[in-house]
């Protein structure tokens, strides 16, 4: 039966097609029950939207106050259309972004090897098996963190296809709709790519502002006003009471709050200490104190991330920009005041690439397959089904989806998966190895000035030669 299906194609897609329509099938059917018990995310992302529609005050009560008005904007579609239409309907869209998602990095990544040119099926579904907890999760509020990982991936993309101010409109976007993807703005000019830089934040402005034609320059400025005051103490450590209620709870898998768990002793009744008798202490700093080495861990996070992608990009079909985008992917949960579970949809590219070097190009190697097999036992086993609620909140308690987000980040940047292809031309593939053409070079953002190779072969005429072999 394996025999047959590795020579037959067609059978794979239809076994992996039924699969995916009974795993559809099974989570409506966990919506539907959900969703008749209490409301959820999706429900609150309407009502924001409806608040934009009639005009009344957006963060009223709390409501989804991590979010700019632009977002309520975003969702204000939502509120036309009945609920149960409303969340089938994003559905469906989430699904069809998590497919162009995954055929978009391919596209990327297909020349890096003919084993991953060939093996698109394989890479795609061992990438869902790995990111499966974080898309269920995602997909039971309609997929909104799907799509946003699919409106960056497709700015990666246009960015990669040298289409420089469309995949600026895409970081734009996704900044104005989740602030936390605004990461990508400091990190292209660090890699000294100023018309990206300039092009995504002047598209960011404009769908930050766009809001204002329907709320009106005052509402608009009084809105963001408030969204500021609060992101500002959340960042300073002076929460408000409604990012409190939020931010201070064992499912905030965010870096700040895991590197506080193991540095300070909470009382019994604090919110981030479940009351289970496995909920043990590491260190009893003062706050202060804590909060410091906190924020001087985060920063050596992210000075060891900036020196390991500081080299200067060699052309837009560099590999090293994927690779690299996929770590700033990670670093906005990371770095991020809240980071639910569903946010990590963001790894699904780190997991491709990860996917794609160990099926495509070569074998992980030890280390790297025992953090993966570490990820594998913390994402997917010991889950809530398998353990409990008791017990997974007092797993969530010691932010193992943290550890997660830091375990493939590490690969990420010790492995470097797929740097090492040698590009499908020199294996006599039908694709041949993406060249950047001279009368583009001008255009390219991320190429460095052109030096004449005279020592190097033509590679058409090689590729000419393998095909009238």
């Amino acid at each position: 039966m394996l025999m047959w299906l590795q020579s037959h194609p067609r059978g794979q897609r239809a076994i992996v097609t039924v699969a995916c329509v009974a795993v559809v099938a099974a989570q409506w059917a966990v919506i539907a029950h959900r969703r008749a018990i209490a409301p959820g995310d999706f429900d609150v992302s309407r009502e924001f939207g409806r608040r934009f529609l009639e005009g009344q005050h957006l963060y009223e009560g709390g409501l989804h106050y991590p979010y700019l008005p632009s977002a309520a904007m975003y969702f204000a579609p939502l509120a036309l259309v009945d609920s149960n239409l409303g969340i089938l309907l994003r559905y469906g869209v989430a699904i069809g972004c998590l497919w162009l998602t995954l055929l978009l990095l391919h596209r990327m990544l297909r020349e890096r090897s003919a084993q991953i040119a060939s093996r698109r099926l394989t890479i795609g579904v061992l990438t869902l098996v790995l990111a499966s907890h974080y898309i269920i999760r995602d997909l039971d509020d309609g997929g909104p963190h799907i799509i946003l990982l699919a409106i960056l991936v497709g700015g990666i993309y246009l960015v990669w296809k040298g289409r420089v101010e469309l995949g600026a409109i895409w970081f734009g976007l996704a900044t104005a709709l989740k602030v936390t993807p605004g990461l990508f703005l400091p990190f292209f000019l660090w890699k000294r790519q100023w018309r990206l830089a300039v092009c995504s934040s002047i598209a960011a402005a404009f769908w930050i502002a766009l809001p204002v034609v329907w709320m009106g320059p005052s509402s608009w400025w009084s809105h963001h006003q408030q969204w500021t005051r609060i992101a500002l103490g959340s960042a300073l450590g002076a929460r408000a009471e409604v990012a409190a209620q939020s931010e201070l709870r064992v499912q905030n898998q965010a870096l700040r709050p895991a590197l506080m768990r193991y540095l300070v002793s909470y009382p019994e009744d604090h919110p981030l200490r479940p009351l289970h008798p496995g909920s043990l202490p590491a260190l009893n700093l003062a706050p202060p104190t804590a909060s410091g080495l906190a924020t001087l861990a985060m920063l050596g996070l992210l000075a060891v991330c900036a020196w390991q992608t500081r080299r200067r990009y060699q052309g837009s079909s560099d590999p090293a920009w994927l690779l690299e985008a996929s770590v700033v992917l990670i670093l906005a949960p990371l770095f991020s005041p809240v980071t639910w579970v569903q946010h990590l949809v963001l790894l699904v590219p780190a997991l491709y690439l990860i996917a794609s070097e160990d099926r495509g190009i070569r074998r992980l190697g030890s280390p790297a397959t025992a953090a993966m097999a570490a990820y594998v036992v913390l994402a997917l086993i010991l889950n809530r089904e398998v353990l409990g609620k008791d017990l997974y909140l007092l797993l969530l308690s010691y932010y193992s989806h943290t550890l997660c987000m830091l375990l493939v980040l590490g690969v990420l940047l010790v492995r470097r998966p797929t740097l090492s292809g040698g590009g499908m031309s020199q294996e006599g593939s039908m694709y041949p190895e993406r060249l950047w053409p001279a009368w583009r070079s001008r255009r390219d953002p991320l190429a460095p000035a052109a030096v004449p190779d005279r020592t190097r072969r033509d590679p058409q005429s090689v590729h000419e030669r393998i095909e009238t072999r």
